[in-house]
């Protein structure tokens, strides 16, 4: 999958993600609503819309309109991304949100984990879930902990709680890549994927 429809009538995003995608994927730049709707009607290829939100009137109705089109995989991207108003937009079938100037690197990686079929979202937002949403009301162990070493049931505990790879680096008084090194070790024993699967387990 190597087309990618970039739908923004902002000139700085615009340009901002066609330097980004640029040797990695071929773009269709479109800026009305309805050559959207009519280009994702002829092509029934699975396609990635990169929405900019800022581009529509309404977020809710041009959601409910893209649902005639199964073939998008829809990402939206804002340039003030907001958590609570992306934690609503969950439940309206978009694959991934985040800040309109995602820096390349972190773009490209976006675009592969939806490839993947993951969803993708912005760490703010994956912080907000796990703090608003999982609370530990059982404070029964998972099955899985007595796998974890102490420091990794440390850490595990620490990202049912929400706390950033930041805040666990700063609590363990450890670095930010053996923080990661830690979680990607969790992950595996955890059977999961992504922070908010592990933070259900501790549910």
């Amino acid at each position: 999958m190597k087309n990618i429809i970039l739908f923004t009538n902002m000139s700085s995003i615009k340009k901002h993600w066609e330097n980004a995608l640029k040797n990695s994927y071929e773009t269709v730049c479109i800026e009305n609503f309805d050559t959207l709707a009519h280009y994702l009607k002829k092509h029934n290829d699975k396609i990635i819309l990169m929405l900019d939100e800022m581009s529509v009137s309404n977020i809710d109705d041009a959601l409910l309109k893209l649902k005639k089109y199964p073939n998008a995989i829809i990402l939206i991207f804002n340039a003030i991304p907001e958590v609570y108003h992306a934690a609503t937009l969950l439940g309206s079938g978009i694959k991934g949100y985040e800040n309109s100037y995602l820096n390349k690197e972190n773009l490209l990686k976006m675009l592969t984990t939806v490839e993947e079929g993951n969803n993708w979202l912005f760490a703010d937002l994956t912080y907000f879930i796990i703090n608003k949403y999982i609370q530990n009301k059982n404070k029964d162990e998972p099955d899985f902990v007595p796998l974890l070493t102490e420091k990794e049931k440390n850490i595990a505990s620490m990202i049912a709680e929400g706390l950033s790879n930041k805040e666990i680096a700063q609590r363990e008084k450890i670095a930010l890549s053996t923080v990661k090194g830690h979680i990607h070790h969790i992950f595996e024993k955890a059977n999961v994927t992504d922070r908010i699967s592990l933070a259900l387990k501790f549910k």
